[in-house]
């Protein structure tokens, strides 16, 4: 027989195809169902339907073999039948032009590469084509290994999104732009890795921490079936890229309006926090249209400290009867 081969490659993908086995890992007095990763004296690393990796105490694991699906249950490990396709998470611990050492969702290690000695970032050695570029420390992958009949093994890795749980009850961490910050409950964020994550906010964070539309944070956060609830979040600055870019602003007043010039030339302005009132220019008096003495606003002041933008916060949602405006 012909020495086994491993071929790895290295893939960019977004998504994960379904994998063909039982039902999910179960605790340990109840039955387990998955297939067979790995074997120990004591125990069975199992890969359930969701690509999540878990040890699961057997009584004998004589005979058991990767691919192999197997329910345990009373310590005994029952096989029905056998893959050569096995899909698993991980996350990536760290990595070079050797190898990569990947995390998996039990909290153990899988080394890929290992004592080969490829050179470069595509060497071949001893049968092994890796391709380690671009891997970095967090990142969650999708490894695929499938056997063919000739007993080569080839090794897929994927990269998938950062909000990707690779472990049961795993808490993800993620930075980005505030997108939304209007919803009851809820928040988005424009992700550092590209993507957009909404977060339910059951505690308030949000609002706790003082955020806003265009403030940089971090969000821990955990998921909940298709949801992502945040468990603390922090604001580390205030993005001015994109629509939060304002080439003119430089500062802004909140307030309560106590005088209006007669020619729209400026306004004055209690600040909410307290302090004297300041008479501001207004760059065009088309800005104060609608606005009155006693509304709330926000003005937003240009670098000679003129209003470019008057904007009222105390909207009323009832018109009144049959008054369109």
């Amino acid at each position: 027989m012909s020495p086994r081969r491993l071929l790895v490659v290295l893939a960019c993908a977004a998504g994960t195809s379904a994998l063909s086995v039982p039902a999910a890992l179960a605790g340990q007095d109840a039955a387990a169902s998955g297939v067979v990763l790995s074997r120990s004296a004591h125990g069975v690393r199992l890969v359930d339907r969701d690509h999540r990796v878990g040890d699961v105490r057997v009584a004998s694991t004589r005979g058991l073999r990767r691919g192999d699906v197997v329910t345990v249950r009373g310590g005994r490990a029952r096989v029905s039948g056998h893959v050569r396709r096995l899909s698993f998470l991980a996350r990536v611990a760290r990595s070079s032009d050797r190898g990569a050492v990947l995390t998996l969702g039990d909290g153990s290690t899988l080394k890929v590469g290992g004592r080969q000695r490829p050179r470069g970032r595509h060497a071949r050695a001893a049968g092994v084509t890796i391709d380690f570029q671009g891997l970095a420390p967090g990142q969650a992958l999708l490894v695929t290994l499938a056997t063919d009949g000739d007993g080569t093994v080839v090794l897929t890795i994927k990269l998938l999104p950062g909000a990707t749980q690779v472990a049961a009850g795993e808490q993800l961490h993620a930075s980005g732009v505030v997108t939304d910050d209007e919803g009851e409950g809820s928040f988005a964020i424009a992700a550092d890795d590209g993507g957009g994550l909404r977060f339910d906010d059951p505690q308030g964070l949000f609002e706790a921490a003082g955020a806003g539309w265009c403030d940089v944070v971090e969000v821990a956060y955990h998921p909940d079936g298709r949801r992502l609830i945040a468990d603390a979040l922090r604001v580390t600055g205030q993005s001015d890229e994109g629509e939060c870019a304002d080439e003119d602003a430089f500062g802004e007043v909140d307030g309560t309006v106590t005088a209006l010039a007669g020619d729209g030339s400026s306004l004055t302005v209690a600040p909410g926090g307290g302090g004297a009132a300041a008479t501001i220019p207004v760059e065009d008096p088309l800005l104060l249209d609608g606005i009155a003495v006693g509304d709330e606003v926000a003005v937003t002041l240009d670098e000679d400290g003129r209003a470019i933008d008057v904007e009222p916060l105390d909207w009323v949602d009832d018109p009144g009867d049959g008054d369109d405006e």
